[in-house]
């Protein structure tokens, strides 16, 4: 649970630093190439996130599954 609201918190603070970044250049260019790597952090964390919810699932005593 940790790794999740610290991954969160991350995410976070580095999509306000590129995206600030890119509103002050305003480059087309280089407001592209942030778009596309905000959605490719936000597509990995979601995945990491999905991934350890159900490591965890697993883990647990009891499961039948």
């Amino acid at each position: 649970m940790d790794n999740i609201i610290t991954g969160a918190i991350s995410v976070a603070i580095f999509m306000a630093f590129v995206l600030g970044l890119a509103g002050s250049i305003q480059a087309l260019p280089f407001a592209i190439i942030v778009i596309i790597v905000c959605a490719m952090l936000c597509t990995d964390y979601f995945q990491s996130v999905r991934e350890s919810l159900q490591s965890g699932k697993e883990k647990t005593p009891g499961n039948t599954e």
